[in-house]
C-alpha cells in the first residue's frame, strides 16, 4: 500500500531529487569504455594475369543470300515450242550450255536460205559487173589505137587529094570512119562512167544481203536456247507446244558459282577495322580511282566466313568483295559484299546445307592480326576494370576497350603486362579494399582457347 504522503503533492519534488541522485549514482559507477583497434575490410578475389595476345580483330553482321547472276530468260523470236527439257522446272539443277528450249526454225530456215540465194546472186552480178568494167577499158584502149590509126589515114587522104591522087569518095569513106570510131569511143566512154553506180548500187545490196544473212543466222541460234552458265531453275513460265512471241519470258534462272550476301555491320565497328587501312593509303586512294575490287580487300588482310543463324556449325569460306556506296539512314549500318564460290560442291548432307536465296547468315570479317590485351567481357563493370595494386588493394580504372569480340574484351592501351584483373563478383568494390587473391587459371585457360578459336580462318 502507497503512503498517503507520497500521494501529496509537497512530495513531489523530493521524488524528482531522488531520482536524479538515483541516476548519477548508477552512471559514476558504469565501468569506463574501452576502444579495440581497427581492423581492415578483407574480401576474397579471382583473378588473371594481363597478357598481350596476337588477335585478328573481328566484326560480326547479318545478311540475305542473294544470286550473283540473276537471270530472266525471254525469247529472243517468234514461234512454237518444240522442245522443253523434262527437267525444266522450279528448283532443278543444270551444268553449262545445256539445251533447255527449241523453237520452232523451219521459217528462220528459209529465210537464212532465201537470204544466201540473194548474197550469191549479188556476189555473181557484183564480179560480172567487175569483168565488165575490165573489158570495157581494154576495149576503148583498142578503139582509141584504132581511131588514132583512122585519123592518120584520112589525114594523109586528104593530103592525096589534094593533087587529085585519091577520089573525094574515097576521103569521105574514111572521115565516116573516124566518126564512127569517135563515136564508139563515147559510148564506151560513157559504159565505164555508169558500171560503176551500177558496181556501187549492186555491192550495197551485197551488204544488204550479208547482214540479213547473218540477221537469220541469229535468229536461227536464237531458236535454240541454252544456259550460260551452271545455274538453278527459280520459275518456269511456258509448256511445251506454246507459241512464244518475241520478249516473252521464258524461265528465270540463277547461278549456281557463286552466292552475294549484303552484311549490314555498325558503321562503328566497321570503323575499328579500318583503322589498319592507313598503311595501305596509296591502295586505297587507287581503288578510289580505278574501282575496287575482291583482290584489293584480300591485300588489305580482309577475311571473311559465312554462317547460318540457326545452324552455326555449317559455315563457309566468303571473299569482300566490295562496300556498299551509302549507309541504310534508319540503322546507321554499312553494307558489306561477300560471296562464296561454289557453295553447292561444299555440301555435306545432314550437316552443311546448300546455300540458298533468302537464307539468312551471320558473316564475320577479320582484318590483319595486332597485339592486344584480351580480358572477358564480364570482368568489365559499367566501363571499368578492377585491377590489384602493388600492395593487393583494388583500383578501379576506366577503360574503353578498343573492340569487344564474342565473348572478350580487347585492348590495346591503358593495361601493362602482367597487371592483375579482378575477374569474379566483387561486393561492395571499394577503393582500396585488401584483396584475398585467388589465380584463376581457368579464366587464363578459356581466354588461351579463344585465341585459338580466333586464329583459324
Amino acid at each position: 500500500m502507497i503512503p498517503a504522503w507520497f500521494s501529496q503533492r509537497k512530495s513531489f519534488p523530493i521524488i524528482v531529487v531522488a531520482c536524479i541522485l538515483l541516476a548519477v549514482i548508477i552512471v559514476k559507477s558504469r565501468p569506463s569504455m574501452q576502444h579495440e583497434p581497427k581492423q581492415d575490410f578483407i574480401s576474397s578475389a579471382n583473378f588473371i594475369s594481363v597478357k598481350q595476345y596476337t588477335v585478328r580483330p573481328a566484326i560480326k553482321g547479318f545478311g540475305i543470300v542473294k544470286p550473283d547472276i540473276l537471270l530472266e530468260a525471254k525469247s529472243e523470236v517468234s514461234g512454237k515450242i518444240i522442245f522443253l527439257h523434262p527437267q525444266l522446272k522450279d528448283g532443278a539443277v543444270f551444268a553449262k550450255d545445256t539445251v533447255v528450249i527449241r523453237i520452232e526454225a523451219d521459217d528462220y530456215q528459209s529465210s537464212l536460205k532465201q537470204a544466201k540465194a540473194d548474197s550469191n546472186y549479188n556476189r555473181a552480178k557484183l564480179k560480172e559487173i567487175k569483168e565488165n568494167i575490165k573489158n570495157t577499158r581494154v576495149e576503148l584502149n583498142l578503139v582509141k589505137a584504132k581511131l588514132t590509126l583512122a585519123k592518120k589515114e584520112f589525114n594523109r587522104l586528104k593530103e592525096l587529094l589534094k593533087t587529085h591522087l585519091v577520089s573525094q569518095s574515097n576521103a569521105d569513106a574514111k572521115q565516116s570512119d573516124v566518126l564512127k570510131l569517135q563515136q564508139e569511143v563515147q559510148v564506151l566512154n560513157n559504159r565505164l562512167r555508169t558500171l560503176p553506180q551500177q558496181q556501187h548500187s549492186i555491192e550495197a545490196n551485197l551488204a544488204s544481203t550479208k547482214a540479213i544473212t547473218s540477221s537469220q543466222k541469229r535468229n536461227l541460234d536464237r531458236t535454240t536456247i541454252t544456259l550460260p552458265f551452271n545455274a538453278r531453275v527459280s520459275s518456269l513460265n511456258v509448256e511445251n507446244n506454246q507459241y512464244v512471241s518475241q520478249g516473252s519470258l521464258l524461265f528465270t534462272a540463277q547461278t549456281t558459282d557463286k552466292v552475294l550476301i549484303n552484311a549490314q555491320f555498325p558503321l562503328i565497328q566497321f570503323r575499328q577495322l579500318a583503322k589498319d587501312f592507313k598503311i595501305n593509303q596509296n591502295l586505297i586512294r587507287q581503288a578510289f580511282q580505278s574501282g575496287f575490287s575482291s583482290e584489293l580487300f584480300t591485300n588489305l588482310g580482309l577475311t571473311a566466313k559465312v554462317k547460318l543463324t540457326e545452324n552455326l556449325n555449317a559455315n563457309w569460306q566468303a571473299k569482300v568483295e566490295r562496300i556498299s556506296s551509302s549507309i541504310d539512314p534508319k540503322t546507321r549500318s554499312l553494307g558489306v559484299f561477300v560471296s562464296v564460290d561454289k557453295p553447292n560442291a561444299q555440301i555435306v548432307p545432314g550437316i552443311q546445307p546448300p546455300l540458298l536465296e533468302g537464307m539468312y547468315t551471320e558473316i564475320t570479317i577479320k582484318g590483319n592480326a595486332k597485339q592486344f590485351f584480351v580480358i572477358p567481357r564480364d570482368a568489365m563493370h559499367e566501363g571499368e576494370l578492377y585491377i590489384v595494386n602493388k600492395d593487393n588493394k583494388l583500383e578501379r580504372r576506366t577503360l574503353k576497350p578498343s573492340l569487344v569480340q564474342g565473348k572478350m574484351a580487347l585492348f590495346e592501351h591503358g593495361l601493362n603486362e602482367g597487371e592483375k584483373i579482378i575477374v569474379s563478383d566483387l561486393f561492395p568494390a571499394i577503393p582500396d579494399m585488401s584483396l584475398k587473391l585467388t589465380d584463376d587459371k581457368r579464366s587464363e585457360q578459356s581466354i588461351i582457347d579463344w585465341v585459338y578459336q580466333e586464329a583459324k580462318p
